[in-house]
């Protein structure tokens, strides 16, 4: 059986690791390609890992004429599936499907929000699919996708990443608080807030606390900025990790996952996944599918989105109680490696494919 997985780029994000998952570990029974309209990191991750990726650049954002490429892929590989991860790559392969009778599985639902742009597009992509598959419960019900068409599939961790976990990251062990945030720079991520919370925090215990934001993005001049005197005394730093995180996130002693929720709602969220991955206790805002993931009191704690002195409060009882975070963090550690599995993902995965055949 043949699955052809569509994305707009393949750049270093949650999604594409995801995809990159999913086309490593299909059965055997099942040939995976992957064809986009953009390269990036993850493309060269999914050719080492046996994958066949074809990349048809575009020579602007609304640009159609790679769909003119992807449509002999169609039709002289002629799939038995088509996974699309983004409306317009729905919207490129969404006709000749139609014409051959290839089902469609849309994968555009990453979170817990419905944002105004592109909303129709996206609704439209849902039509256009034999199924829609969202990474949260949140998901599904912010775009009002029902049973008959809606499937949740959690993401997985990978588990021979832990090896990056255990490389030695030179850096300073003063026994001071050490708290992460990992995530793209940008305005849904809500960093400001971690910031504010770093502030509070050093005003009350000076020197007592570290605080690493892990990331790139457009809005990372302006945090750098914003963060100020914070960074020249090495209260906050900010680090670019590139494709693998773990290293860096592993040094932490709690991780943290702020949203704008005025602008985005997590799903199945990587990057709480990672820090749970390594036994961090979780803090993160509570919205969307944040606490499908994060069971609060069990494996970290949830706080309403931009509030800076919930957080802060939250840091300082996991700092005072350094028994209660080891346990928060263990029974994270044990809940995403026994059930948000790579065998789980696929299985899943495997199973829509074949409704959507049907």
């Amino acid at each position: 059986m043949r699955v052809l997985l569509l994305k707009e780029a393949l750049p270093s994000g949650g999604a594409e690791r995801q995809l990159a998952l999913i086309a490593k570990h299909l059965a055997r029974s099942w040939e995976p390609r992957v064809w986009a309209m953009a390269g990036g990191p993850f493309a060269d991750v999914i050719r080492a890992n046996g994958c066949r990726v074809d990349v048809a650049p575009r020579a602007a954002r609304y640009d159609v004429r790679p769909a003119a490429r992807l449509w002999p892929v169609l039709v002289s590989w002629r799939p038995d599936v088509v996974h699309s991860w983004d409306w317009m790559s729905t919207f490129a392969a969404a006709p000749l499907c139609r014409a051959l009778r290839i089902p469609i599985v849309d994968a555009t639902i990453r979170n817990g929000i419905v944002r105004p742009k592109g909303a129709l597009q996206r609704r439209a992509s849902h039509a256009l699919s034999a199924r829609v598959v969202a990474n949260s419960r949140a998901g599904l019900a912010a775009w009002g996708v029902g049973p008959a068409k809606g499937r949740v599939v959690y993401n997985a961790f990978d588990p021979a990443r832990l090896a990056a976990a255990a490389e030695p990251v030179d850096g300073p062990s003063d026994g001071r608080s050490t708290v992460v945030m990992s995530g793209r720079m940008v305005a849904h991520k809500d960093f400001s807030t971690v910031i504010s919370a770093a502030r509070r925090l050093d005003w009350e215990r000076p020197g007592a606390w570290r605080f690493v934001l892990l990331g790139d993005g457009p809005d990372k001049s302006r945090l750098v900025a914003e963060a100020g005197e914070l960074q020249s005394r090495g209260v906050v730093e900010f680090a670019s990790p590139g494709l693998e995180v773990l290293p860096l996130v592993a040094r932490a002693d709690v991780g943290v996952l702020m949203a704008n929720e005025a602008l985005h709602r997590e799903g199945c969220s990587n990057a709480i996944m990672e820090y749970m991955s390594v036994g961090l206790p979780v803090v993160c805002s509570s919205g969307g599918g944040n606490p499908e993931l994060v069971l609060a009191g069990t494996t970290g704690y949830l706080v309403p989105a931009g509030d800076a002195a919930a957080l802060a409060a939250a840091l300082v009882h996991l700092a005072d109680d350094p028994d209660e975070g080891r346990r928060l963090g263990e029974a994270g550690r044990r809940r995403i490696l026994e059930e948000f599995t790579i065998d789980r993902l696929v299985r899943e995965t495997e199973q829509i494919y074949w409704e959507a055949m049907a």
